[in-house]
């Protein structure tokens, strides 16, 4: 019936003269997107030439299939679908289901078809499709979507696509791996096969595909799982012939300074002389964030700041650690419970800029050089005074072993959880009451002494620390400190709002999605794809991203035009007649006290509607 019904709904189409929206998802398990960038991929390049995509998209850590399908395909991150791990214990796919299971909701009609390779896509986390079939190799699922196109007429065809992982484990996840670098080159091929497919239906000039293109997680070498940025680095390419092209991408903040280096040697630690503003008990929000930089190879889990006795997680208080000899990673406990988010590899001699913010009544989130690694419910988390000191360079006993030797520079304290933003904007900057969280500084020890035993406090407490043991200082070092801003690129929650925007389904506030939709908003009214091809081209937008002043310069025969700017949400940010008695529109608009983030600009005709992506940084 299903099929007959789409007939009919393409007859329609055809007779109206409007194009029927259709999705083409393909996943490629484990691929990197610098690997797939370089290794000689036509198709995937041409997708990408006419697409919004970012090469630096990001997953959460645990960087494992069942977290990143999960999150891909429902919207929302594993502290909602509450997967992590291949496992799949207790998922949450009831109140959070994935998008297919959403459109047919929305509408039964909608032809849907899921094409797997990894069965626990079609067997555990996709609710609801028309058709769900899982494949052993990823030919045959090619083989699969190439006939579904032919033959069927599929509304959402849901791909994945899994021998790129498998080469990965069997050979290693590297462009210097040929093995590897050939299974993501035969992909490529298919990839080609099915879009030929989709554009040689006899129906395709009535309907309008986004294809969309990505992977559930990263790589190291030799593996993932973990928090290391590569692990967590994801591809996102969104396509569709009439999009104006745009890449996301992340942006560096690297700053060379000449600074006075303070060395901790094993078993040194400093404490400050006052305790009580680090008592945050059962309610308290704060944030603690500072740059370290080991100077000896490390094993187990030194400590680096903590108040609690490290014997045990479970213990009282917060620590930030070393972890397994390579890596770092936060603790908090209360005596019952506990939480553990384990972030990348720490080099030798390489600074590493950590924070971690604690949102008690939300999420306790961790960040490295600016971007997040991962982050955790707080809600099982009470009151954390261990009635011990806080402690740099040793946890709240002073006696934990094994210890580490690291330089420390700008620690600091607050009795709030900082966004994502505010960290990233002020890592590589002294603190000034410009801070917008200036009133909530607990501590700000630069660690910038020439000598002596203490570290002075340059926030509004002057609470000075004493350092136990003896400290070095490398006076008048040069020194580079790297920050990256992932703020405005594409996350793996990103994909149901996207693919439902395109098809003109609603989300709705109530499901709680975590993603923001990337493409154009579907408005009814539009511009048909022709107009749009000759249109757009005469739209622009500039700077872009911008972070103060956008121009956006368009011409129309019209006399008055409207002028809006709407938020990734939906929400109508702006809205703004304007003239013109020459056919060439040129508005200059003030984003600088806008949140960082996506933005559409829409200039609004007679009936008529055409949207860009404006990234606000």
């Amino acid at each position: 019936m299903k099929t007959k019904l789409f007939s009919m709904a393409v007859v329609m189409s055809c007779f109206l003269g409007a194009q029927t929206k259709k999705v083409l998802f393909i996943g490629i398990d484990g691929c990197r997107a610098d690997v797939m960038m370089s290794s000689g991929t036509p198709n995937i390049h041409a997708l990408a030439d006419q697409s919004v995509y970012s090469l630096d998209g990001l997953c959460a850590a645990i960087t494992l299939s069942g977290n990143g399908w999960s999150t891909m395909l429902t919207g929302v991150w594993h502290t909602k679908h509450n997967v992590q791990d291949n496992n799949f214990t207790s998922p949450n796919y009831a109140n959070y289901p994935d998008f297919l299971t959403r459109a047919e909701a929305y509408n039964p009609n909608l032809r849907t078809i899921s094409l797997a390779h990894w069965a626990p896509v079609n067997n555990t986390i996709i609710q609801n499709a028309d058709v769900k079939t899982n494949f052993t190799t990823d030919l045959a699922v090619k083989n699969a979507a190439v006939n579904a196109l032919q033959n069927d007429n599929p509304d959402i065809l849901f791909i994945d696509f899994d021998d790129v992982d498998h080469a990965g484990h069997s050979y290693g996840f590297s462009s210097s791996v040929p093995q590897y670098v050939s299974a993501i080159q035969t992909i490529d091929t298919y990839i080609g096969e099915i879009i030929n497919a989709m554009k040689n239906r006899p129906t395709y000039s009535n309907e309008d595909w986004l294809v969309v293109l990505t992977t559930d997680h990263g790589a190291v070498d030799n593996g993932h799982g973990g928090g290391n940025l590569s692990e967590r680095n994801i591809f996102t390419i969104y396509s569709n012939p009439n999009f104006t092209p745009q890449q996301i991408s992340r942006t560096i903040s690297e700053s060379s300074k000449t600074i006075n280096q303070l060395n901790l040697p094993a078993g040194a630690y400093a404490k400050p002389a006052n305790q009580t503003p680090f008592n945050f008990g059962a309610t308290q929000d704060f944030t603690i964030e500072f740059w370290v930089k080991p100077n000896v190879a490390y094993t187990s889990d030194p400590v680096m700041i903590s108040n609690k006795n490290w014997a045990n997680g479970k213990n009282k208080g917060f620590v930030i650690s070393g972890y397994s000899g390579q890596t770092f990673k936060m603790n908090i406990g209360d005596g019952t419970n506990r939480i553990d988010l384990v972030g990348g590899k720490m080099e030798l001699n390489t600074w590493k800029h950590i924070a971690v913010s604690f949102d008690r009544d939300g999420l306790v989130t961790m960040y490295e050089d600016g971007v997040p690694v991962t982050f955790a419910k707080m809600n099982t988390i009470g009151n954390i005074d261990s009635g011990l000191p806080f402690t740099i360079n040793q946890d709240g006993t002073n006696t934990y072993s094994p210890t580490l030797a690291a330089s420390y520079r700008d620690i600091r304290v607050w009795k709030s959880a900082l966004p994502n933003e505010v960290i990233v904007n002020w890592a590589n900057q002294d603190i000034t009451a410009s801070h917008p969280y200036y009133s909530q500084l607990v501590a700000n020890w630069k660690c910038d002494e020439v000598s002596g035993n203490t570290l002075a406090d340059s926030g509004p407490n002057a609470n000075t620390v004493t350092i136990t043991g003896s400290p070095a200082r490398n006076l008048n070092t040069v020194t580079n400190f790297k920050i990256y801003n992932y703020l405005s690129t594409t996350r793996e929650t990103d994909h149901l709002p996207t693919v439902l925007n395109w098809l003109c389904i609603p989300v709705q506030p109530s499901w709680g999605i975590d993603g923001i939709n990337r493409i154009p908003l579907c408005v009814n009214g539009s511009l048909s794809a022709e107009e749009k091809e000759i249109t757009t081209n005469d739209f622009m937008i500039y700077p872009n991203p911008s972070n103060q002043e956008v121009n956006i310069k368009f011409k129309s025969k019209e006399k008055e035009m409207k002028i809006e700017i709407i938020d990734a949400k939906g929400s109508l940010i702006l809205s703004k007649k304007v003239n013109s008695s020459d056919d060439v529109y040129h508005e200059k608009l003030n984003v600088g006290h806008f949140p960082a983030g996506i933005y559409f600009i829409k200039i609004t005709g007679k009936g008529k509607s055409l949207t860009k992506t404006l990234i606000k940084q």
